[in-house]
């Protein structure tokens, strides 16, 4: 079991995210899997908002790589620590392209029932690539996470 669910974790970074193998989605996941990221509150679950969520990061970073830095599996669920890189081509979350490459790390969770990945959950600094790419705090994320944070913000 553990090795089925850590391959499947594997190929949906692989090819969904690295290669663009949108088609792999429906194969590695359910139709109504239930997507958590805090940058991207607004995503609604299901395996088509995941092909145009993967589709709009391609486009604002053409270039977008994971590497899997770790992996740790239990039940049926799946933990990667990534590190993306990728160079902003294209308008992303607002920000209009630098032609800046940036790296990021993160976290993923995938829960996994039946083959497919039916539950994920991402946490990744979304501030960190902002400085990267030389840009202001984003209008409606950086007044977020002001006031809830109740510490000021420089821009």
């Amino acid at each position: 079991m553990e090795t089925d669910t850590k391959q499947i974790a594997r190929r949906y970074m692989d090819e969904c995210w690295n290669q663009g193998k949108l088609e792999s989605i429906s194969e590695l996941v359910s139709a109504d899997c239930r997507i958590h990221d805090p940058v991207f509150p607004s995503l609604s679950s299901g395996a088509d908002s995941l092909k145009g969520h993967i589709g709009m990061c391609k486009n604002g970073f053409p270039d977008l790589t994971f590497s899997i830095d770790d992996t740790i599996a239990e039940r049926n669920e799946v933990v990667h620590h990534w590190t993306a890189r990728g160079t902003h081509k294209a308008e992303f979350l607002g920000m209009q392209p630098t032609n800046r490459k940036a790296t990021v790390s993160g976290t993923s969770i995938y829960r996994i029932e039946d083959g497919k990945i039916v539950e994920q959950w991402a946490d990744w600094n979304l501030m960190s690539l902002m400085e990267q790419l030389g840009v202001g705090m984003a209008h409606s994320t950086g007044a977020q996470a002001s006031a809830s944070s109740g510490q000021q913000t420089r821009l």
